[in-house]
């Protein structure tokens, strides 16, 4: 079964003169346990694509089938439920609270998910943080706190998670470093990961990619032997 089945998805916003089609009959097919790029230029709707997937919001027209259970269809309060339990998200921004430390700002998902401070204390390790616990956002650098998002994010160890450009923010360096504790944690816990990029050379470190322009899908391509975050440069 596929982790997600996208049937005629679009998404309009605005309405005559100013009406903007952000999604255009997207139809799609996304495998589980895949590390997949979406792929495209600014405005070409990949991040509200990932905000369909994410229950973020709602589509115009079309449906999304997630495991086959059709979450288009969701009450707002189930799709709240979904994106607690389901999805975690990283984006370009940390969106750390800065009077909360490391370990405190990953502890908001796990209480949210019923779970423990040695399960936000386990994420943290996982991204190679566990001596940053007690440090504030400030004392962090950008790829630290990257990394503590990332922790908040699969804390609560969802099925999937949908990374908005997440390296945009930082230099080459750090966003390798953000690159192989993503590729870790879709390796080590067979997480689904959903990665917008404008950069063609992440997109060499994927399973799948989705290349997008003015709202649709161009091409979707296997890549049999993607690159380890280490073989790429931009």
């Amino acid at each position: 079964m596929n982790l997600y089945t996208l049937k005629a998805l679009s998404k309009n916003y605005g309405e005559g003169e100013s009406l903007v089609r952000a999604l255009r009959d997207v139809h799609l097919e996304i495998p589980p346990g895949k590390f997949v790029v979406v792929l495209g230029a600014s405005g070409s709707g990949k991040s509200t694509l990932l905000n369909m997937l994410g229950c973020m919001d709602r589509p115009t027209s079309g449906q999304i089938l997630f495991e086959g259970a059709d979450i288009t269809a969701y009450s707002k309060r189930r799709m709240t439920q979904f994106r607690k339990t389901t999805i975690g998200f990283v984006f370009q921004s940390y969106n750390l609270l800065p009077d909360l430390n490391a370990v405190e700002n990953v502890e908001i998902s796990t209480e949210m998910a019923g779970l423990t401070r040695a399960d936000a204390e386990h994420a943290l390790a996982l991204v190679g943080l566990s001596d940053r616990a007690k440090h504030f956002p400030g004392q962090l650098s950008g790829g630290e706190q990257q990394r503590v998002s990332i922790a908040r994010a699969i804390a609560k160890r969802p099925k999937v998670l949908l990374c908005d450009e997440p390296t945009g923010a930082l230099d080459f360096e750090t966003g390798i470093m953000i690159l192989e504790v993503l590729k870790q944690i879709h390796r080590e816990q067979g997480t689904s990961i959903l990665f917008v990029t404008h950069s063609l050379e992440i997109a060499m470190i994927a399973d799948m990619v989705i290349r997008m322009r003015s709202g649709e899908i161009i091409n979707v391509t296997e890549n049999p032997e993607p690159l380890a975050p280490s073989e790429v440069e931009w």
